[in-house]
């Protein structure tokens, strides 16, 4: 599958392929992963493809590049856009209703950084039970990342992690 060169170069640049975070966290593929991971959401098993025009539909210009791991929503970039804005939609719901998780491919990247950097001995249930994120943090986490996303939507994407 052909990526935005730009794409390409971030995600190059990532240190990590999945982050978790007491039950759940983000799954991000590699390349030789995006053209299979496509399936059920741009194309069919053989090919054909699922995108129109239609409301709920999925968009020829969105491109899935991992998942939520605790419902398995699936994380996607517009092509469209030359930022690369990363964008999720409830899985199974029937209709493809897009929602803002960062406004870039940049401002995605960085927020993971930080995520993976607060999942640190939290990766698992077990772990977050012992070593709680504080309310200090996770308020200073939430903030940064309005911030890197221009403060254009609230980081509700961001705040479930946490609650996982």
């Amino acid at each position: 599958m052909n990526l935005p060169q730009h794409y390409n170069d971030i995600r190059a640049g990532l240190r990590v392929d999945e982050v978790s975070y007491g039950c759940g966290g983000i799954k991000l593929f590699n390349n030789a992963e995006i053209e299979q991971a496509q399936v059920g959401y741009s194309v069919t098993p053989d090919g054909k493809s699922l995108c129109s025009r239609n409301r709920g539909s999925w968009r020829e210009n969105w491109t899935v590049i991992g998942y939520e791991t605790a419902c398995g929503d699936p994380l996607f970039i517009d092509t469209n856009d030359a930022a690369l804005p990363v964008l999720t939609a409830i899985h199974g719901d029937g209709s493809w209703e897009a929602e803002p998780v960062a406004i870039s491919i940049n401002a995605f990247a960085q927020s993971l950084a930080e995520f993976a950097r607060l999942s640190e001995h939290r990766s698992n249930p077990v772990e977050r039970d012992q070593n709680p994120i504080s309310n200090e943090e996770r308020d200073r986490f939430l903030r940064h990342v309005a911030e890197l996303n221009r403060e254009q939507f609230e980081p509700d994407f961001w705040a479930m992690l946490l609650e996982c």
